[in-house]
């Protein structure tokens, strides 16, 4: 793998990481929608920064027209995480699996749309990964009697 995948990988890894803590530590009481508005005022001046190293490369204007549907497909998505996430952590998801069930499904449904949308390749190796990701789902979730 490139140096520059594996930077890319470590700060999403790092990032999942740290959003499932503080999504697990925002207090209980906490109108939810109050704070997913905290969560992206303070994702928008975090962001602004990062302009410095990934400059535009002409009118904002001209950038905001490059932009297409995936971008308000992105925002939909984070809303639905953001939501599904904090409520799951405030009726009881468990730190130490209710990531990782849904990481299990997602592989599993992505896998499905990868093939079918994308024209990825099917091999046995992605076959026994989502079998093995089901495998997953079913230990993580498991609670002996």
């Amino acid at each position: 793998m490139r140096s520059s995948l594996l930077i890319a990988m470590a700060i999403a890894v790092s990032g999942q990481v740290l959003y499932h803590i503080a999504q697990k530590s925002v207090p209980s009481g906490t109108n939810p929608v109050i704070a997913l508005l905290v969560f992206y005022l303070g994702a928008a001046l975090l962001t602004l920064p990062l302009l410095a190293i990934y400059p535009l490369a002409g009118k904002l204007g001209d950038e905001l027209g490059r932009l297409n549907w995936a971008v308000l497909a992105v925002a939909a998505s984070i809303v639905l995480i953001e939501v599904g996430f904090l409520l799951a952590y405030r009726f009881g998801g468990e730190l130490s699996s209710t990531f990782v069930a849904t990481a299990a499904i997602v592989t599993a449904c992505t896998f499905v749309v990868g093939v079918i949308a994308f024209q990825e390749a099917i091999n046995v190796y992605k076959i026994v990964g989502t079998v093995l990701c089901a495998a997953g789902i079913a230990l993580v979730s498991y609670k002996p009697s």
